[in-house]
């Protein structure tokens, strides 16, 4: 059977630590393709893991006619360019967190997937974690009965990323800690909740680090060849808010790359039935039996989130399955990133029944 080709658009650290690595693991795959602007960085990067092609230009890899998945790597400005380009030219594409930009660029990349019948599925590898798969097992069963309310929270006391770089500056990332690593947090817990339909958002943002920051080490450095770090530091170090849904739940959700602070990411679930708060490392279940109130710490297998994301999406190409990540999803969840920051900004809440 012909090989599965591959193209990267991106060499930074997201494609050499996840995306690279894990596509090269599945048998019958191969990346074939690597894109980026940084020639330096590019030339090291196919070097390094033996990548056939290169190029400068990501169009260049959209024209070999033999490449049937792109993996977008590239900062979050160009998401939308480049995966509404590779659907058009034929790809199924995975495109790392966020989306995009905004609601109106995440709807443009998804009526291109419509239109052109190409998977498409934006990488959240928190939703691969164990823990992450049992409590969907549960709440799709209707064992948390209705989920009314839930907390969700990404904090680092000192972890800004790539001082400099394109991660701290609003016009290239769309803001700070929250589209960056909240969006994971985020995502994983909108899921668990069934997915709802938005009401309103009421959102703040805070800066007090800006004289304190200092580089939090990702990307990592060995992966950073040819890059400079002169940009503004111009995004939240903290991003809070309160979201409503049709159906009456609501949600409370931060995310910090700096603060005094505890640290760590956790989401709490709150059920009818069940309630449950997973930390990442540990999940703990809140039940009820003949009145007695237990306290359950399921034993959970091990696994490699980013593994199991990239051959979730190489099975849903070869077996014309459906990605776990819906387009209603994948859109609110940008929506409501983006109604955040306008929440802070102009201090009043968003509506967006």
């Amino acid at each position: 059977m012909a090989k599965v080709k591959v193209g990267i658009i991106g060499a930074g650290g997201i494609a050499q630590v996840a995306h690279i690595p894990n596509f090269q693991k599945i048998t019958g795959v191969e990346v074939a393709a690597i894109s980026d602007p940084n020639e330096e960085k590019l030339k090291f990067v196919a070097g390094k893991f033996k990548i056939g092609s290169s190029f400068t230009d990501y169009r260049k890899i959209l024209e070999m006619d033999d490449i049937s998945i792109v993996s977008i790597c590239s900062p979050n400005f160009v998401h939308k360019e480049h995966a509404v380009e590779s659907l058009k030219s034929g790809k199924h594409v995975l495109c790392e967190k966020p989306v995009a930009m905004s609601g109106a660029e995440a709807r443009e990349i998804l009526e291109t997937a419509k239109t052109t019948k190409k998977k498409f599925m934006v990488a959240f590898p928190s939703r691969f974690a164990p823990g992450a798969v049992f409590l969907k097992k549960l709440v799709d069963r209707g064992e948390f009965g209705e989920i009314y309310y839930a907390k969700a929270s990404c904090l680092r006391r000192r972890g800004i990323p790539g001082l400099g770089g394109w991660f701290t500056t609003k016009k290239m990332s769309g803001g700070g800690p929250l589209i960056d690593i909240g969006v994971h947090i985020l995502d994983k817990t909108y899921w668990l909740m069934g997915a709802p339909e938005l009401v309103s958002v009421t959102g703040v943002t805070y800066q007090k680090f800006k004289d304190k920051a200092f580089d939090g080490g990702w990307p990592p450095v060995e992966t950073r060849v040819g890059d400079k770090y002169t940009q503004p530091l111009d995004v939240e170090d903290l991003s809070s808010a309160f979201i409503k849904f049709s159906n009456g739940a609501s949600l409370f959700l931060e995310a910090s790359w700096a603060g005094n602070s505890e640290g760590g990411t956790s989401l709490s679930l709150f059920g009818t039935k069940k309630g449950a708060k997973d930390d990442g490392a540990s999940l703990k279940i809140y039940d009820e039996v003949n009145g007695v109130l237990l306290d359950n710490t399921p034993v959970l297998p091990g696994a490699d989130t980013y593994f199991e994301e990239i051959k979730h999406f190489v099975s849903c190409v070869l077996e014309d399955k459906e990605p776990v990540t819906k387009p209603n999803e994948i859109l609110n969840v940008i929506r409501i990133i983006e109604s955040i920051y306008l929440s802070a900004d102009t201090g009043k809440e968003i509506r967006l029944e």
